[in-house]
């Protein structure tokens, strides 16, 4: 996979730079006042309960949503400084320093397999057919889904479709690949691969964020880990430490369970 990785800036630089950002819909404040930094090779895990506020945060960083106020940088742009935006020309370009991978795949369902990898390549990139064609090829095999290009979605498992979600993140070349609970939407038996495909990204120093509800994957294979609840960051550090020795109330009782076994 190492030859779809392109990354800038040098490590131990930010390449995502969150300040005081905060988040309303109507009068429910569902961020509030988030502030970290991802370094560029890191992988950051973030955990919490459902409404913390976790997904909303990957979609004011990805501009699937607007935040309320604070300042967002990518790659050393920003995208939003105390709550104004940049211009429509220049969040495009930041938005294609990241890749998004959702927890229901997104994948087309009238497309084929390669033509859910290839169209973005041609539409955004404007690669030619050969060039796309040749990518997404690539990164099929990478996936273990050689011969599943001509498949439409509905012909693949969850794990199969996820990871075509995966190689078409990929094949846009980003700087940050982002997962919001990427294994969610999966049967337990199918689990365990998609969380092998980040383990390995991680290993060739791919730049992530990752929401998720697996704590030993979020405790072994992050190199930083964030406790959100109700909209707050509570607690973040070392996953190790977090998960096996938390310091906070809260997070002891959302943990305790995890830790109980």
């Amino acid at each position: 996979m190492s030859e779809n990785l392109s990354q800038v800036g040098n490590p131990g630089q930010a390449v995502i730079s969150v300040r005081n950002v905060k988040k309303s819909f109507g009068q429910n404040e569902v961020l509030k006042d988030i502030s970290f930094d991802v370094l560029k090779g890191e992988v950051l895990g973030i955990i919490g309960p459902s409404g913390s506020g976790k997904s909303t945060l990957l979609r004011c960083i990805t501009q699937l949503e607007s935040v309320t106020d604070g300042t967002i940088s990518i790659c050393s742009k920003n995208l939003v400084t105390n709550g104004v935006y940049a211009s429509k020309s220049d969040c495009r370009q930041i938005g294609l320093h990241l890749g998004l991978v959702f927890q229901n795949f997104n994948l087309f369902p009238h497309f084929s397999v390669l033509k859910n990898i290839t169209d973005p390549l041609i539409q955004v990139l404007r690669l030619s057919k050969e060039e796309a064609f040749s990518c997404a090829m690539r990164l099929l095999a990478d996936m273990g889904l050689t011969g599943k290009e001509k498949s439409y979605p509905c012909e693949l498992s969850g794990g199969q479709q996820q990871r075509v979600s995966i190689a078409r993140a990929l094949a846009l070349k980003p700087d940050v690949l982002l997962f919001d609970e990427p294994t969610s939407a999966l049967d337990p038996e199918l689990t365990g691969e998609i969380l092998s495909v980040i383990r390995a990204l991680a290993a060739e120093k791919m730049t992530m964020v990752v929401v998720t509800h697996e704590m030993a994957f979020a405790r072994d294979t992050s190199d930083k880990l964030i406790f959100m609840d109700g909209g707050l960051i509570v607690e973040q550090g070392d996953p190790r430490e977090i998960i096996g020795n938390p310091k906070e109330e809260r997070t002891k009782a959302f943990l305790s369970r995890f830790n109980s076994k």
